[in-house]
């Protein structure tokens, strides 16, 4: 049988909305104000919310979102203007998978900000939560993981840079460790040792495609407008 599809080619995303009920019109109004995220495939919840004065214990809270909507926009909302920074609230659970196929736990959260330097965009990356250098490994023959991540994520964090006058957006990046590819899962249930000479599985010895990825999750950004 071989390989289903061309190696260089990935399978498609998700697309969620946090509507109030599952109904035509709640989702359309999500739609409009854009409280949507999207992640590459795993069903990681997410959610980020932006204001000021967040309490910093946010995450222990029981009605995180309840505080997020009072004190604060959601994703995809715009910030009032202030002198005073930003806050974040940013929640992440992982996708725990089934019984048979486990999910992979979450690495790290990341903050991304844009921002304008004279006329130039400035992008910066920070990593707010979690540990980029958490020791997880995959074995990509069996596509076993030694996963030393987290399956909930959470974390309150303020602009260290901001400049009220300067029009800004942030948008959050979950990232879970690293994982089988999807050709690697094929060609482990299918026992392919490299090198082959089967040429319908000659995309699992592709040395130029990973045989890993780190599956992820992004927002709708947080607009701040002078």
């Amino acid at each position: 049988m071989g390989l289903p599809d061309n190696v260089q080619l990935n399978p498609g995303g998700l697309a969620v909305l946090w509507a109030e009920e599952n109904t035509r019109e709640a989702l359309f109004r999500a739609m409009r104000r854009r409280e949507a995220y999207g992640t590459s495939g795993p069903r990681i919840v997410l959610r980020v919310f932006g204001g000021r004065g967040y309490d910093p214990n946010l995450c222990d809270a029981s009605d995180f979102a309840q505080q997020g909507y009072a004190n604060g926009v959601p994703m995809g909302g715009d910030l009032p203007a202030s002198s005073d920074p930003p806050t974040l609230a940013i929640s992440a659970l992982d996708d725990p998978g089934t019984a048979e196929h486990s999910g992979a736990p979450l690495q790290r959260i990341q903050v991304v900000k844009g921002s304008l330097d004279g006329d130039q965009v400035k992008v910066e990356v920070f990593d707010v939560a979690g540990d980029a250098n958490d020791g997880s490994t995959v074995d990509t023959a069996t596509c076993a993981l030694d996963s030393h991540g987290f399956d909930h994520l959470c974390t309150v964090w303020t602009d260290p840079g901001f400049d009220a006058s300067v029009p800004a957006f942030y948008y959050v990046r979950v990232l879970q460790d690293p994982s089988c590819r999807w050709q690697s899962w094929q060609c482990s249930a299918a026992g392919i040792t490299c090198p082959t000479d089967l040429s319908a599985w000659a995309g699992c010895c592709d040395d130029s495609v990973p045989k890993t990825v780190q599956e992820r999750a992004w927002s709708s950004p947080i607009w701040y407008t002078p």
